[in-house]
């Protein structure tokens, strides 16, 4: 999945916050951050432009966890065009 266009990144976190296993964002350099750590927060809100928000995506260890999230989540074309 990744991020919507315009998604306002600190309610997205706050989302992320009450799911129930880890929030993963894969950057498209190739970073991976949890995004449940406080440490990976600041380095998501610091480094990220909000343009290249939605070019990164967001992994859930828990399923259910994407309805949590679904207001902010959008299907990754890549992924669909593989199915």
């Amino acid at each position: 999945m990744r991020l919507k266009e315009n998604v306002d990144l600190s309610t997205f976190l706050e989302a992320a916050e009450k799911c129930f296993g880890d929030v993963f964002f894969h950057t498209p350099e190739g970073d991976i951050l949890n995004v449940k750590s406080l440490l990976s927060r600041y380095v998501v809100v610091s480094v990220c432009k909000p343009g290249e928000l939605q070019h990164a995506k967001v992994v859930c260890t828990n399923d259910e966890d994407y309805s949590v999230l679904s207001d902010y989540l959008q299907p990754d074309p890549e992924e669909e065009n593989n199915k």
